[in-house]
Order: structure tokens, then C-alpha cells, then sequence
């Protein structure tokens, strides 16, 4: 796929959303796109391998979280970016916002820190460390994560870097009854939000915690 053909792909796939896609952000997850093909066949940073599949399973998949975040939030971290989802689509989405992206895989930071300078989100930052080992002061407005661990086990990690009155969003894509009788009793869950998703057939919801 050349890259007219993946650019009017994102823009077909985003027309079937109500968030907005500019002229720049349009550029910018097309050059995300090829960027990422190119440092996958040296570094492995996703299992996917195909153009259209990228555009709708990272880039957005990634920005259908971006109506969730508040415009009073303005400090948020993306905790287990992996390659950099959804925390650089969000950072280009909201420019208003700051963005720390937190891994502990040393290679995929090296491919989000370059592909955010190439993009030209100066909203960017990044952390390289464990989540439970990190600490944030002050806390952060939001977390967003597409949840690697159960929520159980996020939630004990991800509380000691929120604000006091944060919140933390995880997208889970397949939530169990389990799952959410675990979370602790130092979190409450304030809703479950269905993602939509189009051309997608599997279920994507985020999960929005708060403190007690």
C-alpha cells in the first residue's frame, strides 16, 4: 500500500467516527504507520505487520479514547505504551495536553522517542521504568492504558501516580465479571464505557476508576 492509499484509509476510517482528523494528524499516522513498519522488521514492536491493520488497530483503536479525557486534564500518562499506543495518537490529537508515555522495554521507547520527533509532538515525554517503581509528583489528571495486567493489579500500581482527584482509564478487550469483582477497595469503578470501534468486530471497552 503506497501512501496516498494508507492516508485516504485513515481518513475513511476516522470519517466514520466523530473525532476529528486534521490535514497534519492525517500526515502524521501515515508517517506513524511507515515508521512503525520500518523499525518493526529490526525490532519487533508490534506482531502486527500490515498497513491497514495498524491503522485501525493501533491509530484507532488509540484515538477512540480521546473524547474520554477531559479538557480540564492536562497531565496524563500512558502507562505500558509498548510502541507508543495510544499515547502518541492521543498527544496528537490534544495538543493542549502533556503526554508522559512509561515502559519498561528500553527498545520501544527508542521508536516512540524518535517517532514523537519526527511528528513533531512536542507534548511528549518519556520514562523508561517499571510503573510500580515510578514516582510522580504531582500526580497525574489522568492515566490511560491498554491494559496489560488485570485491573486489579493496574489499579494497585497506577494509584500512587494519580492526582487526588485523577482518574485512571483502562481499555480492556475482554473484561470478565472476575475481573472487576478484584479491583480493590481503594478504587471505584465510575463506568464502563463501550468503544466504538468501526470495522472492527471485537469488543473494546474502557474501564474509568477513581480513588474512594
Amino acid at each position: 500500500m503506497d501512501r496516498t492509499e494508507l492516508r485516504a484509509y485513515l481518513v475513511k476510517l476516522f470519517s466514520q467516527t466523530s473525532i476529528a482528523l486534521s490535514a497534519e494528524n492525517a500526515e502524521r499516522f501515515t508517517r506513524l504507520i511507515e515508521l512503525l513498519v520500518h523499525w518493526n522488521k529490526a525490532l519487533n514492536l508490534t506482531a502486527i505487520k500490515d498497513e491497514k491493520e495498524m491503522a485501525l488497530l493501533h491509530i484507532l483503536d488509540s484515538a477512540v479514547l480521546s473524547p474520554l479525557l477531559l479538557p480540564a486534564e492536562k497531565r496524563i500518562a500512558d502507562v505500558g505504551t509498548g510502541a507508543g499506543f495510544p499515547g502518541l495518537v492521543l498527544a496528537a490529537l490534544n495538543p493542549d495536553k502533556d503526554f508522559t508515555l512509561i515502559d519498561s522495554v528500553g527498545k520501544k521507547l527508542s521508536f516512540v522517542q524518535s517517532a514523537a520527533l519526527e511528528l513533531r509532538l512536542s507534548n511528549v515525554k518519556i520514562i523508561h521504568g517499571r510503573v510500580e517503581q515510578i514516582k510522580a509528583d504531582p500526580g497525574f489528571a489522568v492515566i490511560v492504558s491498554r491494559a496489560f495486567a488485570p485491573l486489579e493489579r493496574m489499579a494497585g500500581w497506577c494509584l500512587p501516580l494519580l492526582a487526588p482527584q485523577g482518574r485512571f482509564i483502562a481499555m480492556k478487550a475482554h473484561l470478565s465479571p472476575e475481573e472487576l469483582k478484584a479491583v480493590p477497595p481503594t478504587v471505584k469503578i465510575d463506568r464502563i464505557e463501550t468503544l466504538q470501534v468501526p470495522t472492527l468486530a471485537a469488543l473494546r471497552q474502557a474501564v474509568v476508576l477513581t480513588r474512594v
